[in-house]
């Protein structure tokens, strides 16, 4: 007879929740989008009245928050990456000498 052993699961991943295929962040990171896109298509038709300029900027202003939801660096969604990234460099990257007589 086997023995049986429970495994724990995977918590590196956060759930699908969203038809099996988006979790809540990059689902609320494509609603974003959609509503940057939508305000850019009033703003732009309001003053072109010419749908295929106010279609183009909605388009490039819808997909400027797709790369946040989907796309990863280091095993770190973007958002995550670019603010740990911006932190560390906001860091003093010089050691302090505390030697006497020296700088002086």
């Amino acid at each position: 007879m086997s023995r049986s052993y429970q495994v724990p699961p995977d918590m590196k991943e956060k759930e699908k929740i969203i038809g099996g295929v988006l979790n809540i962040n990059q689902f609320l990171w494509l609603v974003g989008g959609f509503v940057i896109g939508a305000m850019m298509f009033m703003i732009f038709w309001s003053i072109t009245h010419l749908l295929v300029i106010a279609l183009f900027f909605t388009i490039l202003g819808g997909a400027s928050l797709a790369p946040f939801a989907f796309y990863k660096k280091k095993d770190l969604t973007l958002y995550q990456y670019i603010t740990r990234k911006r932190a560390f460099k906001k860091k003093t990257h010089k050691l302090i000498n505390h030697r006497k007589g020296v700088g002086k």
